[in-house]
């Protein structure tokens, strides 16, 4: 983490100003603490109190100090609603997600309006702000089995919040303008959106076929949960060590069947063990993926099909490899790997 000024109009990720009764982006801050009613003073905000915080998806996101009542603030032009709506559906499971200060839209920003989401900061048993399991896995890889326990308990009790407006993306997410009646058609209609993609990897269109029928017979949940989205070790907060308790935040919240939550951990073992086949310095990182899966097994009460699991482990490798194959700096391992994977599992849908 690093220090940053508050955040002015030339900020990336703000959307553009446009009409109505317009507020200077350097007074954003400040005027969504005051709303949100967690800093009434906020005219006096130092530029010193606050934290740019790395790591969220596309959010422009802070940490505010004032005198141990730290609070996050989230700044977006999309998706904060959708993860407002879920911490509040979450928080009657749980009391471990980050707590809703506050969430709206700030005046005056355009067509495409910033939308702002204020969080209570999440802090450990000592009241310091929480570390990720990445953070404490790299000098403690030995717990990684008990992380996995306590994300198998607190992920299930996730689940358990149930969505009303059917499946997928849903409030201000992409793609909310759609909702579907299953898990199975959001999922085949969200792969066939990537299919070009796929037919690239030298894929026939008989076998894009043979998934699409494989993934609409696969059961699913009958009503839609609340899924975190983005599961992985840099979205676990340790809020105690002895013993281990952990929180799950900064999630990409849809509604949808359970299996799509487990799918990374299952992908990054997969994905690992290929990759250690060719190259023994991921041993590390294949143990601790091992026993974080194991752990997560032992632990996650609810039975999940294998085969609609491998329906989510498919759709996610193909975005993972279309993110991989974009960048520049790509490591070609990494996409090797994952290319392997999609037409192995393109394979067994088609047996």
């Amino acid at each position: 983490m690093g220090k940053s000024r508050i955040p002015h109009s030339g900020s990336a990720g703000e959307a553009p100003s446009g009409g109505g009764p317009r507020i200077k982006g350097e007074d954003r801050l400040r005027w969504v603490l005051e709303e949100a009613g967690v800093l009434p003073d906020a005219a006096s905000l130092d530029e010193n109190q606050v934290v740019s915080l790395d790591g969220g998806v596309d959010a422009l996101t802070y940490l505010v100090r004032r005198n141990g009542q730290d609070v996050v603030v989230k700044l977006n032009d999309h998706g904060l609603e959708a993860e407002a709506r879920a911490l509040r559906a979450w928080q009657e499971y749980t009391s471990c997600v980050p707590r809703v200060l506050g969430a709206g839209t700030v005046p005056g920003t355009g067509t495409r309006p910033v939308k702002y989401l204020v969080l209570a900061a999440m802090v450990n048993d000592e009241g310091d702000i929480v570390e990720t399991a990445v953070e404490y896995l790299k000098r403690s890889p030995t717990a990684a089995r008990e992380v996995g326990r306590q994300l198998g308990a607190e992920l299930h009790r996730l689940h358990q919040a149930r969505g009303a407006t059917g499946f997928g993306n849903f409030a201000d997410s992409a793609g909310a303008e759609r909702t579907y009646h299953a898990w199975s058609a959001y999922l085949e209609e969200f792969f066939m959106q990537h299919a070009d993609y796929v037919r690239g990897l030298g894929i026939r269109d008989r076998q894009i076929d043979h998934a699409r029928a494989f993934i609409r017979q696969c059961p699913y949940v009958d009503e839609p949960r609340y899924l975190h989205g983005d599961v992985s070790i840099r979205n676990i907060a340790m809020r105690s060590y002895d013993p281990i308790r952990i929180s799950l935040f900064d999630p990409n919240p849809l509604c949808g069947d359970p299996s799509w939550d487990i799918a990374p951990m299952t992908n990054n073992v997969d994905f690992n063990e290929r990759r250690h086949r060719r190259d023994d310095s991921a041993s590390e990182t294949l143990l601790r993926d091992r026993e974080l899966l194991a752990g997560f097994g032992e632990s996650y009460p609810s039975v999940v099909a294998e085969t609609s699991l491998l329906t989510a482990q498919l759709v996610q490798a193909v975005l993972q490899a279309e993110h991989r194959t974009a960048g520049s700096d790509h490591d070609e391992l990494d996409v090797k790997v994952t290319h392997e994977f999609i037409r192995d599992v393109m394979e067994r849908m088609s047996a």
